[in-house]
């Protein structure tokens, strides 16, 4: 006996698929992409400083900052933290040609696991 089994997603953000499957179980951790958004905010926080509009640069030095606080809190606020990434996206995507630029794709990526 065959069996044909499909799946159509059309967005899926850190989630898990079983199918056809039986007596079984998933275990998903994110504790990883905490570690990832350690490393990130750790590298574009170096890189804010190559900003010549310390206002921009400033703000992104805060969004950073309370990114952190939650990340460390043991009851982390996903969305003060989505919101933080959502500003550093929005300053990101005028900074074409800057070396900013260049984190758009892993702030859209975090915005995703939020």
């Amino acid at each position: 006996m065959s069996k044909t089994n499909n799946i159509s997603i059309g967005s899926m953000h850190n989630s898990q698929v079983q199918q056809d499957a039986q007596h079984s179980s998933q275990h998903f951790d994110q504790s990883v992409q905490h570690l990832d958004l350690n490393a990130f905010l750790e590298a574009f926080s170096q890189d804010i400083s190559k900003i010549d509009d310390q206002v921009v640069a400033q703000g992104l030095r805060s969004d950073v900052e309370t990114i952190r606080a939650q990340n460390s809190s043991p009851a982390p606020k996903k969305a003060i933290i989505k919101d933080c990434l959502g500003s550093i996206k929005i300053v990101l995507e005028g900074a074409v040609g800057n070396v900013l630029a260049s984190y758009l794709p892993a702030v859209i990526t975090f915005l995703g696991a939020f």
